[in-house]
């Protein structure tokens, strides 16, 4: 059985969805499953919208089982992940719980999720066995991770920190979480290769794999 991982935003713009898809890759036989539906699609953010296979506006879900290896087969992938786009405003909850369930019985299940609470948020929390929240570690990058961090269930929660003003383990104590990694930075933008992805991106992804079911993932305040 395969963990489900939530990645969220302390806000926007941090790559949140980028370190999705690494974390999906690192892991694996995975599943990106996309519900950030104001994003615009993770396919496009990995340069994938143009592959054939399923997205969330073509799965049926309803009035059958779902066979988890036919449907990691139906997706597009990017490099090992097979990738569920959100290409609709709003997506069924009761879906989002059918596609987790199943998913987890075929391998790891990476979720990007909305910033906003919604219902297919709460759904998939629901099912997440961790949330890692990804900030820049400044004044209001952590300001909005505070938010973001007081707004999930009581699950366990860890913390990624883009560097800046306020180092990890600062950022980590005044949001209430505990610091799994940092990255860069944010930059220019820039395009992510599923053969390259940035090596830094790959450490800290594997460090959160690596701490499933482990101490180093705090109960959310």
């Amino acid at each position: 059985m395969g963990a489900v991982i939530g990645i969220v935003g302390g806000s926007g713009g941090v790559g949140a969805s980028s370190f999705a898809a690494v974390l999906a890759v690192v892991a694996g036989r995975s599943l990106l499953v996309d519900l950030d539906a104001a994003s615009g699609g993770v396919d496009v953010v990995l340069g994938i919208e143009a592959l054939p296979g399923v997205r969330w506006s073509g799965l049926q879900v309803g009035g059958g089982r779902l066979d988890p290896h036919e449907l990691f087969e139906r997706l597009p992938r990017w490099a090992t992940a097979s990738v569920l786009a959100a290409d609709a405003r709003e997506l069924d909850p009761d879906a989002v719980r059918q596609v987790l369930v199943t998913a987890r019985a075929e391998g790891t299940v990476v979720v990007d999720l909305p910033r906003a609470a919604c219902a297919e948020r709460a759904a998939a929390l629901l099912h997440c066995d961790v949330v890692v929240v990804l900030a820049r570690a400044d004044v209001s990058g952590l300001v909005g991770a505070h938010a973001i961090a007081a707004s999930l269930p009581d699950i366990p929660l860890g913390m990624v920190t883009r560097r800046d003003c306020v180092s990890g383990a600062d950022a980590a104590e005044l949001v209430g979480c505990s610091l799994l990694g940092e990255l860069p930075g944010l930059r220019s933008p820039w395009a992510l290769d599923a053969a390259r992805p940035p090596r830094t991106h790959v450490r800290v992804a594997a460090g959160v794999l690596r701490g499933l079911g482990a101490a180093q993932f705090a109960p959310a305040a």
